[in-house]
């Protein structure tokens, strides 16, 4: 039975105005759905950053960080302490991407013996998330976890083994949890030397592509500028051996002393300026925070006069030719620069007090020849 003629004529102007109502619901709807389909539509993938558990010598970053295991270089390697539970990293993806399967360098390639001397994975988490923000305290919504197996490595490019995950894994986040070693070596370290990312194909192992290949390169550049500042901090420590080092804040004089057993001493400041502004002596104990292309950042641990423990952050680099630091001690010295230092035969070591931004700098040190 139909429906009739008022009901139909009763019916069309309702609808005709809640029309831009109902297309307006309809475009959330699509925008919505087609939101979801993209996060797991991409088969490349985007680094943004990573994080690391457990890492050898974070404070070298230079030498065993995530970016290693991603770089395609099979002598370069991601270390972790071996006895640490959770030991492992995450990888920070700017996109959502897509995954079935994996292909991983397990072990420390760089030599024969550095293979035989450093442990290998044995078994391993592999966990995916959305985020979705940038902020590393967004909330991670787990996407897929699997626990794989792996032999152990054979040196040299046979050493390859892809492990086929089953299933797609998709996320912006992507967790490696080492759950097990094969025990081997003595440096107390293990090491994955390559990951890539793909699926299998006709039997073959198809690898998706970086498209942001040219930021892991960089990340690793900018190690080996923190590698400058930690190299040119351990030749203070053997300086300091010798004695005590002056920094300058052009007319104002800082004593320093850092010692190879964590422990520092700042002297009394003098010199010109106003003694107001000046440091008082404090004896204490230094760690370093973090290495990076700014800088090391040093806390010093110290107790004040009346007995409170104080903790204080100060920068230390190496400045070279071109630097932020070396142009502003350039311009500080006006035209007696050249006569008080030369760069091809000294360094210019700079201390600056993180809170302040307060600088001093070193420039007697001389380089070896």
């Amino acid at each position: 039975m139909g429906l009739n003629q008022s009901t139909i004529s009763t019916i069309l102007p309702s609808f005709r105005n809640s029309y831009p109502t109902v297309i307006l619901w309809l475009v959330i709807f699509l925008s919505v759905f087609a939101g979801f389909q993209c996060k797991g539509s991409e088969k490349q993938f985007d680094y943004l950053r990573t994080q690391s558990v457990g890492q050898v010598s974070p404070e070298e970053p230079w030498r065993f960080s995530p970016e290693f295991s991603l770089d395609n270089k099979l002598t370069t390697a991601f270390c972790a302490n071996s006895k640490e539970v959770g030991s492992g990293f995450t990888l920070y993806l700017k996109s959502y991407s897509e995954f079935s399967a994996l292909q991983i360098f397990n072990g420390f390639h760089k030599s024969a013996l550095d293979l035989k001397s450093n442990d290998a994975v044995k078994k391993l988490r592999i966990t995916t998330f959305t985020m979705e923000t940038e902020d590393l305290k967004s909330k991670l919504n787990i996407g897929s976890t699997i626990d794989l197996e792996l032999t152990k490595p054979k040196f040299g490019k046979s050493g390859f083994q892809v492990l086929d995950l089953d299933s797609k894994f998709q996320g912006n986040v992507i967790r490696f949890e080492i759950l097990e070693t094969h025990g081997l070596g003595s440096t107390g370290r293990v090491c994955i030397s390559e990951v890539s990312f793909g699926e299998i194909k006709k039997d073959n192992f198809v690898s998706y592509p970086w498209v942001s290949f040219d930021k892991i390169k960089n990340t690793i550049i900018q190690f080996g500028k923190a590698e400058r500042h930690f190299s040119g901090f351990k030749q203070l420590v053997l300086a300091n051996e010798k004695g005590t080092i002056s920094f300058y804040d052009q007319g104002t004089i800082l004593p320093v002393f850092f010692k190879s057993d964590q422990t520092f001493s700042f002297s009394e400041m003098y010199g010109e300026g106003d003694p107001l502004g000046f440091l008082p002596s404090i004896v204490g104990t230094y760690s370093i925070l973090q290495s990076s292309e700014e800088g090391l950042e040093l806390n010093l641990s110290y107790y004040d006069n009346g007995g409170i423990e104080r903790n204080i952050s100060w920068i230390f680099k190496r400045a070279e030719v071109g630097d932020e630091d070396y142009e502003n001690f350039k311009t500080k010295l006006g035209t007696q620069f050249s006569e008080v230092f030369n760069p091809k035969t000294h360094y210019l070591l700079v201390l600056k007090e993180k809170e302040s931004g307060r600088t001093f700098y070193h420039y007697e040190l001389a380089k070896p020849k």
